[in-house]
C-alpha cells in the first residue's frame, strides 16, 4: 500500500507544480509583456526609431537595427525562392 500512497503523493505534487506554473504564466512577472497593446506599442517604437535614423541619414545603423532581433542576434532572411531552391537540391542529391 505504501507504493500507492507514494504514487498518489507524486501525482499531487506534480499537479500542484503544474498549477503553480500556470498561475505564474497568467499572473507572474511576465504576464503583461505579451498583451496585444504592449506588442503593438513596441513595434511602433521600433518603426519610429527606424524612421528617425532614416531622416538623420544613418543608414548603417538603420540597417543594423532592421537585421537584428531584440536580443541582438542577426536575423537571417529566408525568401520563397531560396526555400524552393533548397527543395530542388534535396530531391536531386
Amino acid at each position: 500500500m505504501q507504493r500507492s500512497n507514494s504514487e498518489v503523493a507524486h501525482f499531487r505534487e506534480q499537479q500542484a507544480l503544474e498549477e503553480q506554473a500556470a498561475w505564474l504564466g497568467l499572473h507572474g512577472l511576465a504576464s503583461g509583456t505579451a498583451r496585444h497593446e504592449v506588442i503593438l506599442k513596441r513595434i511602433g517604437q521600433g518603426a519610429e526609431r527606424i524612421l528617425q535614423l532614416l531622416d538623420e541619414g544613418k543608414h548603417q545603423e538603420m540597417h543594423k537595427l532592421m537585421t537584428t532581433d531584440p536580443w541582438g542576434r542577426e536575423v537571417r532572411r529566408v525568401t520563397r525562392h531560396s526555400r524552393r531552391d533548397r527543395g530542388k537540391e534535396g530531391s536531386n542529391g
